[in-house]
């Protein structure tokens, strides 16, 4: 097993001298908006109903589980090396 402790990472990146930037016309303002329109009174109704019961299809103990210890198959190992150190 080869552990490199000292690697160091280096990338090259050829920068011009001059860089020009240039936008696109733009409108000054945004496109024209319709005009607000005042609306009549109206009436809201809000109409719930509710049950008179909760029907609960849970049953009042805790949830059923299968005897013995839960296993994970096949035992998952890590996808590479791993180094602990103190």
């Amino acid at each position: 097993m080869l552990v490199n402790c000292c690697a160091v990472n280096v990338a090259v990146t050829l920068v011009a001298p001059l860089s020009v930037t240039s936008h696109v016309p733009v409108p000054e303002q945004g496109a024209p908006q319709p005009a607000n329109v005042e609306l009549l009174p109206g009436v809201a109704i809000k109409v719930t109903v509710a049950p008179g019961v909760k029907n609960c299809e849970q049953v009042p103990v805790a949830q059923l589980r299968p005897a013995g210890l839960l296993v994970t198959v096949p035992v998952l190992v890590p996808a590479s090396v791993t180094l602990n150190g103190s």
